[in-house]
């Protein structure tokens, strides 16, 4: 028993054959899904045998094989597709053909497994411009355009009626046969002109209603038929790849056949649903995956692994330069770690309802996680994302209320959860649900976040908050060479809940970046501001109907014929 295993630029283990080319001006070529018959003949001095190359063959060239998707690794950009298929090997050497693949494909990732007490002598790749499939495809196309122009026909026969019945009718609505000019009135004539009038344009009525309704089914009619002519138009230049391995056996046998390549058009991205049920429940996290692809291959009940890594098609040994550090330049400010709840309560109905978890094992490397998904999934050929649950944990999480009154009026219940990096989170977009109500939407930037998991669940109105000065005017006064200018601000919190809750406010005093400029904290309620950042918070307790006035004072200084825009 022989294993078979043709990797494109890598030297593998024993019992195995490498598949490529010299590294030369023409063998870059090769990389390509089609060579011109001149370069073929160019290259015949070369063994076939070891030449890793692409060509474009007749679809009944060989022994053609189906194979079919069965396992998938999808990266955040990029996908891994594994295909297998059982091949029945018979005395000779010639041809096996792979074909259906998908078009996108990338050569030089190209790997064939094969098992048996035979010999793989080559490896190429080719395009099927136009094969069964395609070909039944056209013939269903060109049924569907005769069937088109039919209904076009029918179409356009209604509408000239249409036009004919509406001519009628605006001669009649005219009048214009009723009294010829220069002839005097005749009742008698005028009321049968009048009955007549009446019982036609009463039928003209009928009709161009029954012609409209006609047409209105054939021009549904119409675009169903366009619609299924769009979706099995074949585009000629994108059909489908194949990939053609030359064998050669003594005896016959039944071999495994795994064809393995990669492909970019694939990709998949986190998002979350994160639920509370009140303030003294932990938070229940469902970690969810869209994958979606455009390959120009159907991915049915495939085997799905989910990875967080980027995979290399480099050989090359990487060089390990240095690590320089600088700051990252943001177009916002603030941390990224608490983000305000979008609300949308549109929505609220629609998105009610648990996603059903499936079975889901992790792997974590050095550099990056897998998720195995247990059951098969099947991802369509359009881009539209498929979702698929790949955890869901419960962690505990303190609850606190959170305002910033400086900024927003509103006052936040944020659920924390510490050592969240265990989880294996990703930066993601989260809806929010909070007392089996959906809330909102909110953002999880794990690059911007420390020990410490800050989500965001509700605008709470039971506690309220507001930041007022003291004085209605500002405080401004001149000495000397200086001016001084004074805030005195107010912040009020009142909680109007049935049950006393945590909270922090926090505020900020200026913070100066010119020697020139002085600032002098002057009240702060008991709180300490951040010399680096200039940031006051306030952690306490507030019972229930109880309220709180907190205090915040500074002064700046600095020359009078300067201008410093103090808030």
């Amino acid at each position: 028993m022989f294993q078979h295993k043709f990797i494109y630029g890598k030297v593998p283990a024993q019992a195995s054959f490498v598949c490529r080319a010299d590294n030369t001006a023409d063998d870059k070529i090769t990389e390509h899904l089609y060579l011109t018959h001149q370069f073929m003949f160019r290259r015949v001095s070369i063994a076939v045998a070891f030449i890793f190359f692409a060509t474009t063959t007749r679809a009944d060239d060989g022994q053609k094989v189906q194979s079919k998707v069965q396992k998938v690794t999808v990266f955040l950009h990029g996908a891994q597709v594994s295909r297998t298929a059982q091949v029945n090997i018979s005395p000779g050497t010639y041809d096996l053909v792979f074909d259906g693949l998908s078009p996108n494909l990338e050569v030089q990732s190209i790997q064939v497994h094969a098992a048996g007490d035979f010999s793989i002598l080559s490896v190429k790749t080719g395009l099927n411009y136009l094969d069964a499939e395609a070909a039944d495809r056209e013939k269903q196309v060109g049924e569907l355009k005769l069937k088109l122009k039919a209904v076009t026909d029918k179409i356009n026969l209604q509408d000239n009626l249409l036009v004919v019945y509406q001519t009628e009718e605006a001669v009649l609505t005219k009048n214009q046969f009723v009294r010829p000019e220069n002839q005097n009135l005749d009742v008698a004539k005028l009321k049968q002109a009048l009955d007549f009038q009446t019982e036609r344009l009463t039928q003209l009525k009928s009709k161009t209603y029954v012609v409209r309704n006609l047409m209105y089914d054939l021009e549904e009619e119409q675009k169903s038929i366009e619609k299924q002519i769009a979706a099995l138009s074949v585009d000629k230049s994108v059909a489908s790849a194949k990939v053609i391995v030359t064998v050669s056996s003594k005896t016959t046998l039944q071999s495994a056949f795994v064809i393995s390549y990669f492909i970019y058009n694939a990709s998949w991205y986190p998002s979350y649903d994160i639920r509370a049920k009140d303030v003294k429940s932990p938070l229940s996290i469902a970690y969810k995956a869209n994958v979606s692809q455009k390959s120009g291959e159907e991915w049915k009940n495939v085997k799905l692994t989910l990875s967080t890594g980027s995979p290399s098609l480099n050989n090359i040994k990487p060089e390990l330069g240095p690590n320089y550090l600088n700051f990252e330049n943001r177009y916002r400010g603030g941390s990224g770690s608490v983000s305000e709840v979008v609300s949308g309560y549109a929505a609220n109905k629609a998105t009610m309802g648990y996603t059903v978890p499936v079975e889901v094992s992790m792997v974590e490397n050095q550099t990056n996680v897998e998720f195995n998904i247990a059951n098969p999934y099947s991802v369509t050929n359009d881009g539209k994302s498929c979702q698929v649950e790949i955890n869901n944990v419960t962690v505990d999480a303190s609850y606190r209320y959170y305002a910033a009154p400086k900024l927003n009026a509103n006052v936040f219940l944020v659920a924390q959860v510490n050592d969240w990096s265990k989880y294996n989170l990703l930066s993601g977009e989260a809806g929010i649900y909070f007392e089996d109500t959906y809330v909102g939407k909110s953002q999880i930037d794990t690059r911007t976040m420390n020990d410490t998991l800050n989500l965001s669940l509700e605008i709470d109105k039971g506690i309220l908050v507001k930041r007022v000065p003291e004085k209605i005017f500002t405080e401004k006064q001149v000495f000397g060479t200086a001016k001084k200018e004074t805030r005195n601000w107010v912040i009020e919190v009142k909680n109007r809940k049935n049950q006393p809750v945590s909270l922090l406010i926090e505020d900020q005093v200026p913070v100066s970046t010119n020697k020139e400029i002085e600032i002098e904290t002057q009240e702060t309620s008991g709180a300490k501001p951040d010399a680096a950042t200039g940031k006051v918070s306030w952690n306490f307790v507030l019972n229930s109907q109880e309220g709180k006035k907190l205090r915040l004072k500074y002064q700046v200084k600095y020359p009078k014929d300067q201008s410093v825009i103090v808030q």
